[in-house]
């Protein structure tokens, strides 16, 4: 995980409330596919609250 990705991962857990490091454990499970996907859809999170 670089840390850009980390920084995504934080900012995504507050402003859900949730715990940034059972995301990131989450995180690291996930083929590149799934990160690829899951990144697409927490910056789309991120965007429509802001």
């Amino acid at each position: 995980m670089n840390e850009k990705t980390a920084k995504l991962i934080n900012k995504y857990a507050l402003a859900k409330g949730s715990n940034a490091k059972s995301i990131k454990r989450e995180w690291n499970t996930l083929t590149a596919r799934e990160k690829y996907e899951r990144r697409q859809a927490m910056l789309k999170e991120l965007q429509g609250n802001s």
